[in-house]
């Protein structure tokens, strides 16, 4: 953990944060963002009961993830892990044991979830990393973490299926998920 990692953990550990705002550890920055709209909390519901079927998998929303080489900590829209791996209930969630995390994007958080955590996720390694978009109808798939990003990408509309690879193997039903308006 580098100096400037230090100091943030320090100033995140006695941080008052206030009420209806969450508070992420990204690249050494802490980011403080509201929490979001009924909309984002609508689509982050429709993957909550799309998963919920899904007994090998253990799912969480808006979870602080830890892992153990790095000193980011993300707080993710949504994610899923095997339903196998212990959690603490006074702990935190191991982000080196979760296989897919969501994002969905909101007016605050666009170029944290596109640029920055794309970076972040693909760093601990996790799986399949998928950005939900509501202002263009659309979810980027990413996946083949790499280093510095990942290797392969794909999208989809709103209203077709996102097919997940294994060890998932199955899809996530895009059609309910609802649009932001145009701004003019």
């Amino acid at each position: 953990m580098t100096v400037v990692d230090e100091r943030a953990h320090r100033i995140l550990d006695h941080m008052e944060v206030p009420e209806g705002y969450n508070v992420e550890l990204i690249n050494g920055e802490i980011i403080l963002s509201p929490s979001g709209k009924p909309l984002h909390w609508e689509i982050q519901l429709e993957l909550i009961q799309q998963f919920g079927i899904h007994r090998e998998w253990r799912i969480g929303a808006e979870q602080t993830v830890i892992h153990p080489n790095f000193a980011d900590e993300p707080r993710p829209d949504f994610f899923a892990m095997p339903a196998s791996v212990p959690v603490e209930p006074d702990g935190v969630f191991p982000a080196d044991r979760i296989e897919f995390i969501v994002e969905v994007l909101s007016r605050n958080n666009r170029g944290t979830d596109l640029v920055d955590k794309v970076e972040v996720y693909a760093r601990f390694g996790i799986g399949l990393y998928l950005i939900i978009d509501p202002f263009k109808g659309q979810c980027v798939s990413h996946r083949s973490p790499k280093a510095e990003g990942y290797a392969e990408s794909s999208m989809t509309d709103f209203g077709g299926p996102v097919e997940l690879p294994e060890p998932f193997g199955f899809a996530i039903d895009t059609s309910r998920f609802g649009r932001y308006p145009a701004k003019h």
